[in-house]
Order: C-alpha cells, then structure tokens, then sequence
C-alpha cells in the first residue's frame, strides 16, 4: 500500500509539475523578439517600435501689452498680485478657529502681559519666557522647571514643554 501511495504521490507531482510550469515554459521556451528585436532576421528599420510624441512647447501667457520694460512689467505684476488678493479672499474677515482670541485668567494675563490673545500667541509667548529666564530643565530640554509666576499658571513644578496647552486649557475663559 505504501507503494501505491509512492506511485500515486510521484503521479500528482508529475501531473502538478507538467500543469504548473506550463505557463512557464511558454515565456520561457519563445524568445522575446517582439519587445526586443531580439532576430537579426526579421529586423526592419523602423519598423514595430512606437513613435515618439513630440514634447508640447510651452504655451505662451496672453498678455494685453507686450512691452518689454521692466518698470511697466513690475507694475503689472503689482497690479495683478492686488487683484488676485482681492478676487480670492487674501484678507478674509471671519478668523478661523485656531486664531479665535480668547480672554485670559489674571495668572496667565501676567505672565504673557495680555488680556486678550490667540491661543497659538499665548504659547509663542510663554516659549519666550521659558527661554528669557532659563527654565529649561539642563538634562532634558522637552521639560521646563517653573519659577513662582509660572507655577500658579502650570500647577506643577516641572511639565514638558510639548503638552503645555493641556496646562493651559483652564486658563482661556471666553472667546473674545
């Protein structure tokens, strides 16, 4: 019996080889010559080989006067900058959130001198304090040591610097 399963095992490997590798030998068994111009025999001087596109020029801006001075070239570049500004909303009215003022607690007003201010100033600030009094940590400089001002703000003595806003969240009361 155990011969028999030799046989039949040996039968579906050979069966599975002549299967499987078919599609193999098929790549393999014909040259490539059609995407090579691999027969010298059947080479014809542009013959399969894809044309070219030629590159597009690059188009030409359509201006109303062609002028080649640089006093008029610079005032229409002012002029246009000024209209595109304009037409796209450069100064637009309504702030987004992250620059929305918010009102400040008295603490946090003394430390960065303002009553009012966006939260991304109230951190650029507070950046400048830590670095005017050296409250760095030495030994690793992603923490700050606080001084007496900065504790009743912070309410620990030592935070790292990266998270300060989760600090800092109290102290913004009210958009202003």
């Amino acid at each position: 019996m155990a011969d028999v399963d030799q046989v039949n095992s040996h039968s579906d490997e050979e069966q599975s080889e002549e299967e499987v590798p078919k599609g193999k030998d098929d790549s393999e068994s014909e040259p490539e010559s059609e995407g090579k111009g691999g027969d010298d025999d059947d080479y014809e001087p542009g013959g399969k080989k894809a044309a070219r596109k030629p590159k597009a020029s690059p188009k030409k801006r359509k201006t109303d006067d062609d002028d080649d001075s640089d006093e008029e070239w610079g005032k229409r570049k002012k002029v246009a900058v000024a209209k595109k500004g304009a037409a796209a909303g450069g100064g637009r009215g309504k702030k987004s959130a992250f620059t929305k003022s918010f009102k400040l607690s008295p603490e946090l007003a003394d430390v960065v001198g303002s009553d009012v201010m966006p939260r991304h100033e109230v951190v650029k600030k507070l950046w400048a304090v830590i670095k005017e009094r050296e409250l760095q940590d030495p030994s690793n400089k992603q923490y700050a040591i606080c001084d007496d001002q900065l504790l009743k703000v912070i309410g620990v003595k030592r935070f790292r610097t990266f998270g300060m806003m989760k600090h800092l969240k109290d102290h913004f009361l009210e958009a202003a």
